[in-house]
């Protein structure tokens, strides 16, 4: 292995030190606003830090604070330093300073409580490395303190508010590291995918960003107004052990935390919901609607899109549910009618004749993967494709090894970073060929590196990817790749 160098950079903030290895340096924790600690928890983020001296950038930065993800049994769980000093990036570049290179930003999923851009599982060296981007991974605020559902200290929305806070720091920074401004590709998974649908809603997309990477976009989840959620804070305030609302202002964020996991292990609602407890509230500003209605709407213009999503996107929330396992014929079609209305019998014997084995547990997860992910991408991917040709989307479906994950939620995630000595302790990876998922990374990271350099996915020794187009075409990743058109 390559020893590490210390290297210095000068950006129009201050100048940082950082590390060089193998070709490729990283500079990590580097602050894109002022620091949310003390009175400043539920404020928005503020101007870009700058500083005098050299700032060191050669440490990992901590995560968001958070309890441990729902998904953890599925995509692996990774150790990482927790702090509220959390608004900062890590950037990988091979670059240097004015070399105009594609950018790609990456926004974590995790429900909007857990994940962070420091995790070493998103680690943007052999992006770096062997696609030739910069990359740049962002941590925002989570949970309570980044999407507490009502106005009740002020601006709602604090996480979208910092990633947007982030892309403002990277387009005045970025040709520092080698990267082109104007060639910014968002990338995110999950509630990263979201929270770009929501930003490509809002009209800030041109100013931002020039395309936009989804991956696993839960968009088909119904958000609620401030004053729709206003009835929900008692409660909320109550299960915490809290008096009045404004004692989060100072609680210490441990007590936070182990209140909040109280919380998690009471089962609420149906088996079925996988709705996370915090989400983006409509605001009548930033989000005056849900991100699926305003981008059949109105188009993101001027922003190329890639859609996808993982062809049983719910086998990670449902394969260790043990709240699914006496789960009934009578409650499968509840819960049909519940999504579907009058349309529910035909869906259930459609769904129930595409799937073998039929069980109920897998039907439901066709059922809530089509509602929360697969159909409403594929409107959004319709309503960009009328008015700009270069949409792509596409469905991950190689399959994991382990029993019941199939072509689960997160699966893409090692196939884009690459990074398998990280990944293949993974559950949802356990077992896998080696040589398998590192040529299907390859196919995928080029793929993507293509689309973030030219806003095509096209290139020499990549799978051919149609546009979606008019035939509405989806590109299939799995042991063998390609298109078909999407007759759903």
């Amino acid at each position: 292995m390559t020893s590490a160098l210390h290297i210095e950079l000068e950006t129009p903030f201050g100048r940082l030190r950082g590390q060089r290895s193998d070709g490729v340096a990283a500079y990590r924790r580097v602050p894109y606003a002022q620091a949310p600690l003390g009175s400043r928890r539920f404020a928005m983020p503020g101007p870009a830090p700058q500083w005098t001296g050299v700032h060191d950038a050669t440490r990992p930065g901590p995560i968001p604070p958070q309890n441990p993800s729902r998904l953890d049994d599925v995509m692996g769980a990774y150790d990482a330093e927790q702090s509220e000093d959390c608004l900062h990036l890590d950037i990988w570049t091979g670059h240097q300073t004015g070399d105009r290179a594609p950018v790609l930003v990456f926004i974590h999923g995790g429900g909007f409580t857990t994940g962070g851009g420091s995790l070493p599982c998103y680690d943007g060296s052999l992006l770096a490395k062997e696609n030739g981007l910069v990359v740049v991974n962002i941590s925002y605020r989570l949970g309570i303190l980044g999407f507490w559902p009502h106005s009740d200290f002020g601006t709602l929305n604090l996480g979208l508010h910092d990633q947007i806070a982030a892309l403002r720091w990277i387009k005045q920074a970025i040709t520092c590291f080698g990267g082109d401004p104007e060639r910014i590709t968002v990338a995110g998974q999950s509630a990263g995918a979201f929270s770009i649908a929501t930003h490509m809603a809002s009209g800030l997309a041109p100013s931002l960003f020039k395309r936009a990477f989804m991956m696993s976009a839960p968009v088909g989840l119904k958000l609620r107004s401030d004053e729709e959620s206003k009835p929900f804070v008692p409660t909320l305030v109550a299960d915490l052990g809290l008096q009045d609302v404004n004692e989060l202002r100072t609680l210490p964020i441990e007590q936070i935390l182990a209140r909040m996991q109280g919380l998690a292990s009471k089962p609420t609602g149906s088996p079925a919901d996988i709705a996370p407890p915090f989400l983006p509230v409509l605001d009548g500003d930033l989000l005056p609607r849900d991100p699926h209605a305003s981008l059949q709407a109105v188009c993101a213009i001027g922003c190329d899109v890639v859609i996808g999503v993982t062809r049983e996107e719910l086998a990670a929330f449902y394969v260790h549910n043990p709240r699914l396992n006496e789960l009934t014929d009578e409650t499968l079609e509840e819960l049909f009618r519940r999504e579907l209305g009058d349309e529910a019998a035909s869906a259930l014997s459609r769904i129930r004749a595409e799937r073998v084995p039929s069980t109920r547990r897998a039907v439901l997860t066709d059922l809530n993967t089509e509602v929360t992910f697969l159909n409403p991408s594929i409107d959004i991917a319709a309503a960009q494709s009328a008015r700009n040709p270069n949409t792509y989307a596409y469905s991950f479906d190689w399959q994991t090894p382990g029993s019941g994950l199939s072509a689960c939620h997160c699966l893409d995630l090692p196939f884009l970073f690459g990074n398998f000595d990280v990944w293949m302790s993974a559950p949802m990876l356990r077992g896998a060929d080696r040589r398998e998922v590192e040529e299907l990374s390859r196919s995928y990271r080029g793929a993507v590196a293509s689309f973030a350099a030219t806003g095509d996915p096209n290139g020499s020794e990549l799978p051919r990817w149609p546009a979606f187009g008019p035939g509405r075409a989806v590109l299939h990743f799995d042991r063998r790749i390609a298109a078909s058109g999407y007759l759903g």
